[in-house]
């Protein structure tokens, strides 16, 4: 490869990608975020439309609790996110907190995308079905960027060493 196509230092690619691990993370947590939210708002829509025994499923109290649950963890993940940005913002977001982020944040898209298709139904597991897909997509959240045993070893060193 010609000098001018490099990107950093030579042999420098390891201390740039360890030097990166927290913002690496944290925007891996943020997408997981983002997805986790917009399945909420396609099955918030498709409870109120979809109809079981004569009435929308959005009329029955378990529905209305599943939504609540994946809202209220949604809302406090952001809220955590949302620290994390602008600890960044200040060079201040450590890989504990990164890896806290992003843990949560990709362990929550997995819940959600579950819930949802199990709110979806049998349409739910169908892949023209975007809830489908985000189901099958969305698995990997967990593993690339660090997989969440190792998120939680950071974390737990921390604490603990």
């Amino acid at each position: 490869m010609p000098k001018e196509n490099l990107l950093g230092d030579l042999d420098g690619a390891f201390v740039h990608l360890m030097t990166n691990l927290a913002q690496e993370r944290l925007s891996i947590a943020v997408s997981a975020i983002a997805a986790a939210e917009h399945l909420l708002e396609i099955t918030t829509q498709y409870v109120k439309e979809r109809e079981a025994f004569g009435r929308p499923l959005a009329t029955k109290q378990h529905i209305r609790f599943e939504i609540a649950e994946m809202a209220t963890e949604c809302a406090v993940t952001r809220t955590f996110l949302d620290r994390c940005i602008a600890d960044h913002d200040n060079g201040e977001l450590d890989a504990v907190h990164a890896s806290m982020a992003k843990w949560w944040a990709t362990e929550l898209q997995k819940r959600v995308a579950d819930r949802c298709l199990q709110l979806h139904g049998g349409y739910g597991y169908m892949s023209e079905f975007p809830v489908a897909r985000a189901f099958t997509d969305g698995r990997i959240q967990t593993i690339y960027g660090g997989t969440t045993e190792i998120m939680k070893e950071i974390i737990g060193r921390s604490l603990l060493g």
